[in-house]
């Protein structure tokens, strides 16, 4: 429990930076950094859209074609059935012992 608080506290120093950049939590496989990304988007935000690229043979070549925003999002939008708006949104790329959100 400890572990969760402590990377709890870091998230919600991080949301709440007016710099906020896209974070990347790195670690052990199975240590639980999915588990806490999702439940503080559901504490924090009003959705939460998670993409495994482990899972997911399109999100690679979605992201092949363009990493512009603007043509990024509505595809996004459409792979998780969610409509991704900018701060009421978390996004979250999993996969290979990383975790990042934006």
């Amino acid at each position: 429990m400890y572990m969760y608080r402590k990377v709890s506290e870091y998230l919600e120093q991080w949301r709440a930076s007016k710099y906020r950049k896209p974070l990347i939590i790195q670690g052990a496989r199975q240590v639980g950094k999915t588990y806490a990304i999702l439940e503080f988007g559901k504490r924090h935000y009003d959705n939460v859209a998670h993409f495994n690229f482990q899972t997911s043979e399109t999100l690679a070549a979605t992201f092949a074609e363009n990493i512009s925003p603007a043509y990024l999002l509505p595809i996004l939008s459409h792979i998780s059935g969610q409509t991704i708006t900018r701060g009421n949104t978390l996004i979250v790329f999993d996969g290979n012992n990383s975790v990042v959100t934006s």
